[in-house]
């Protein structure tokens, strides 16, 4: 797939035929027939002119008329390094005359003809469109492409059955005469990509759309939307909302299928990192090897460690949970290893069992393992490589059983440099490590989460609550969610709480997540393209008033071909 336009490479006409001056037109034609080449006037091994086969096969040109007598002698030559420009730079001087294009040693290596060029781009063109015509009608999505005017340019079969639009209706129309509310036409006004945003383009049908300016260089020249119809999958849930008793029903059953078949069925999401942590998971949690669970706070870590616990072998055993940060340097020896009795004043005469003894056949999770002070690292180490230790004020050694699954928010390794956590023990715990994505990177995932906590509230206060106002799920998408899946189930809860009837409107939304939406709509992209054609043009024009106009110097002065400076003057208008 071309990231640009066609390069001189692509379209160098390599079939060639060498003839002499004193070469008859009838000769030619004999020797040509029917490949039709480039026909090359040598004299010797010098090359003197250029006779196009147009000419060739015109008969009104007699047979014994002489070669040198149509030849083209006006021709230019390109280097080997020209190859890999784009054709486009050269098209202005193919007007004029041929191209010939040598190597470093001074072989012909090929031709470029104004019309052999201009041949070979309508069957380019046409063979573009054959295969683009062939992918939208491929597609299961409704496609839409529109010109940087919003005139719809391709509208594919999918497009014709979900708004019962004929292509032969809209193709050549602005789109808006159809539709007020289109996703497409705002990509054309702020170059930006969509990407699994939810949208209700018409009553009564929700799509999923994904949309992409089209750029040719510089410039936006218009805009292309891909729409998955989801109408069912919301309605669906909203159904389910309104049947609180048989969706109490159906979950505890499917908790309980989930729980004795699929423990990470609990982790809500599609996206592919998530489903590539969920694989590997799967994998490791068979075994004993220590999971260091990584990412932003909010993101579901702990959620994790125990589905990988759950289908581990130690299911029926205990998950136990310790909070690195809030355990008191003072009393970590005596949580984590416990004590015996009378060991320290103020102690149980019965002593203490340790969090380590507790979690002993099964799973411990150490969250916000990273905020441990340096000496509590020494002593978590040391019962990881020996697997047993001491309680405090004892002397006799308890040997443990116990899988770890450590997880932290903090960036070990730039701790290990600055010398806030210690290697050995970031090496110990850093056998089998998974990145948990932030919920600002899995958008795709926001309308699923929505809907699950919107059903989870709603039963918890005992309301009837089945749909969204339009813009609440767009200010969702669009808000960047820095305390994660955590913040989102929080906001959601307090929007349910302050519902009244069965919509969550936009005026519940937490004043601070509006705000930086607005925000976000209001910032203006820079027009980036209108500024690179400014700069050419002022530097061009800057550089023809101290050569006095000699295009020729100018070239050689901005370091490009005199082709590429007369492209670049008729596309920028310089006359």
């Amino acid at each position: 797939m071309h990231k640009g336009f066609l390069t001189v490479r692509e379209m160098l006409y390599k079939d060639l035929l060498l003839v002499s001056p004193e070469s008859t037109i009838g000769e030619v034609r004999e020797k040509g027939i029917p490949k039709r080449p480039v026909v090359l006037v040598m004299e010797g091994t010098k090359l003197v002119g250029v006779l196009l086969w147009k000419d060739v096969i015109n008969r009104q040109v007699a047979s014994d008329v002489p070669v040198n007598k149509l030849m083209k002698r006006d021709f230019s030559s390109l280097d080997q390094e020209d190859l890999d420009r784009e054709i486009l730079a050269f098209l202005p001087e193919l007007r004029y005359h041929a191209l010939i294009c040598r190597d470093h040693q001074g072989n012909i290596l090929g031709v470029l003809s104004y019309d052999q060029v201009f041949h070979d781009l309508a069957l380019r063109v046409c063979e573009i469109e054959a295969r683009l015509n062939a992918v939208v009608e491929t597609v299961d999505e409704a496609i839409c492409i529109v010109d940087s005017s919003d005139v719809v340019l391709t509208w594919n079969s999918r497009a014709e059955e979900l708004y019962g639009i004929k292509a032969d209706e809209i193709i050549g129309q602005p789109i808006n005469k159809y539709f007020s509310n289109i996703i497409v036409t705002k990509i054309n006004r702020d170059w930006q990509e969509i990407r699994a945003l939810q949208h209700q383009p018409v009553a009564g049908t929700h799509v999923l759309i994904n949309a992409t300016p089209v750029r040719l260089g510089p410039k936006i020249i218009g805009a292309v939307s891909a729409e998955r119809d989801v109408t069912e999958i919301v309605q669906l849930n909203q159904k389910l909302n309104q049947a609180s008793s048989q969706v109490k029903r159906l979950e505890r059953e499917i908790k309980q299928m989930s729980t004795g078949r699929n423990p990470f069925a609990n982790i809500k999401g599609h996206h592919k990192r998530l489903i590539e942590i969920i694989n590997v998971a799967r994998k490791v949690a068979p075994t004993n090897a220590v999971v260091l669970l990584r990412g932003e706070s909010g993101t579901g870590k702990e959620l994790v460690a125990k589905a990988i616990h759950e289908a581990s072998s130690r299911a029926n055993k205990s998950f136990t949970v310790i909070n690195c940060a809030a355990i008191p340097p003072t009393l970590f020896e005596s949580e984590m290893f416990g004590y015996d009795g009378g060991a320290f004043t103020g102690a149980d005469k019965k002593g203490k069992t340790g969090v380590f003894e507790k979690a002993d056949g099964g799973t411990l999770f150490l969250d916000e393992v990273g905020e441990l002070p340096l000496d509590m690292q020494v002593k978590l180490l040391r019962v990881l490589q020996d697997g047993e230790f001491s309680r405090v004020g004892g002397s006799t050694p308890i040997k443990v059983d116990v899988r770890i699954i450590a997880a932290t928010n903090r960036d070990l390794e730039e701790m290990i440099r600055e010398g806030t956590f210690r290697e050995d023990l970031y090496y110990r715990l850093n056998v089998v490590s998974l990145e948990i994505p932030p919920l600002r990177e899995r958008r795709e995932d926001i309308p699923e989460l929505v809907y699950l906590f919107l059903h989870e509230f709603s039963q918890l206060y005992n309301k009837q609550i089945t749909k969204l106002e339009p813009g609440v799920m767009a200010t969702f998408l669009a808000y960047p969610w820095p305390g994660n899946i955590r913040q989102l189930k929080n906001v959601i809860e307090r929007m349910v709480i302050l519902t009244e009837g069965d919509t969550v409107t936009e005026a519940t939304i937490p004043e601070s997540i509006k705000t930086a939406y607005q925000q976000d709509q209001a910032t203006t992209t820079v027009g980036l393209a209108s500024v690179t054609e400014q700069t050419e043009r002022d530097l061009i024009i800057r550089t023809l008033k101290q050569v006095n106009g000699n295009r020729s110097e100018a070239a050689r002065m901005l370091g490009i071909p005199r082709s590429t400076l007369y492209y670049k003057m008729h596309q920028l208008g310089i006359m």
